[in-house]
């Protein structure tokens, strides 16, 4: 039985001409479109398609995960896991960084420059200058050795272990427009998701509120400085690496500095650190968070609880040469009260970021599979000599008198 046409499916138009005046108003037109007689592509997979199919499949995925990997083994660096310095390491001198804190990727070996040769040591200081008043702070001083000569661009990354940013109460606990500078009233923020970080005691409103503010990673890090360095006279010479440029273009947009008095707000708890007596006009002012990156990369939220985020860069063509280098950092962050760590990255990049060998991987997987595929589909149908194949020509739709469009075999 042939397929029924529609009415007023002919291609001849003048046909239809008595149409015209009985048809109703709203009638579409009697175009291929419109009456859905476009021609339409039936994907037969022959074994010839398949195997072609596959065949560029596995070229591809093969072909970029390769790429991918190569990029990801030109990435050198180096990571210390710096959790217990202020407990472990010595005071009096430097000793040895426990093999397991450390990891490194670099393409030379010098047993002068071992990077798992690395050091540490703690120091406490009682009477450190902070604003207008002194503070007990810990020191943790790391000696990485670098076996060779690092290309800019440089990063420096901090890491964190265990560290839960994507809870769904903490994901929301902060205020837009607080941050933007606006002089959001008490009763707003009482409303908002800040909660239950909005007030001090006093009553005063918390700047800025909610907890992501609240919890920010607030250990320090110097630039690294090359002990002894070749071709200087000096002791050391500190590499050149800057917090600015290190956030993401146009974030800074959400920021902006407050439209508060200082009269009426105060720092989060957990910056008593770094404002014990509160904001001070003169001598310890508001943050500005338009300009503080540091701040607009932590209020970036990590979707996973290990996560890297970016303290400073490079910005400069300058090499970093081979050698000792030592960073002091100022260690405020306690990652032994919820069981977590923290470590910091020095690294190069590649075209893809830093060094990330699964996205290579991935690809290699996927494309090793099709090339598995493509593999079983030629001994299939080209050697295991199955029953014989149908000729695509006798569908319907391959037939002079069939419709175009339809894939009825009726």
């Amino acid at each position: 039985m042939a397929p029924r046409r529609r009415r007023g499916a002919s291609d001849d138009a003048a046909a239809d001409d008595h149409s015209e005046t009985d048809a109703p108003k709203n009638r579409p037109p009697n175009t291929a479109f419109r009456q859905q007689r476009m021609r339409a592509w039936q994907c037969v997979l022959t074994p010839k398609l398949i195997v072609t199919i596959f065949s560029i499949l596995a070229v591809i995925y093969l072909g970029f995960g390769a790429y991918l990997t190569y990029l990801a083994h030109t990435v050198r660096d180096i990571s210390i896991d710096y959790t217990k310095c202020i407990t472990d390491a010595p005071t009096d001198d430097f000793g040895p960084i426990p093999a397991e804190n450390i990891e490194a990727h670099f393409s030379v070996t010098n047993p002068d420059l071992d990077p798992f040769r690395s050091q540490w040591k703690r120091e406490t200081i009682n009477d450190v200058k902070v604003a207008n008043y002194t503070a007990k702070r810990e020191y943790c001083y790391v000696r990485i050795n670098i076996p060779e000569d690092l290309k800019p661009t440089i990063s420096f990354f901090y890491h964190l272990n265990n560290f839960y940013q994507n809870h769904r109460r903490y994901v929301n606990s902060f205020n837009a427009k607080q941050l933007l500078g606006d002089a959001v009233d008490g009763g707003t923020i009482n409303a908002s998701t800040c909660a239950p970080l909005t007030h001090n005691h006093e009553g005063k409103i918390i700047y800025p509120c909610g907890l992501v503010a609240n919890s920010i990673f607030n250990d320090t890090f110097s630039p690294p400085l090359l002990l002894n360095p070749r071709n200087s006279s000096e002791d050391s010479v500190e590499y050149p690496m800057s917090t600015k440029g290190i956030a993401w273009p146009g974030i800074k947009d959400l920021y902006g500095l407050t439209s508060y008095k200082y009269s009426d707000i105060v720092p989060p708890p957990n910056w008593e650190e770094r404002y014990k007596f509160g904001y001070d006009e003169v001598n310890n002012p508001v943050p500005d968070l338009k300009s503080d990156e540091l701040f607009q990369n932590w209020m970036m939220l990590a979707a996973a609880p290990n996560f890297y985020k970016l303290y400073q860069k490079s910005n400069t063509s300058e090499v970093m040469a081979a050698g000792t280098y030592e960073i002091k950092i100022e260690s405020n962050f306690d990652t032994t009260k919820y069981n977590g760590g923290k470590s910091f990255v020095l690294t190069t990049v590649s075209t893809m970021g830093s060094r990330n060998i699964w996205p290579g991987i991935i690809f290699l997987i996927v494309g090793g599979i099709c090339l598995v595929l493509d593999v079983y589909f030629i001994l299939s149908f080209f050697l295991w000599k199955p029953r014989k194949l149908g000729d695509p020509s006798y569908l319907s739709w391959n037939q002079p008198s069939a419709p175009q469009g339809h894939a009825s075999t009726s």
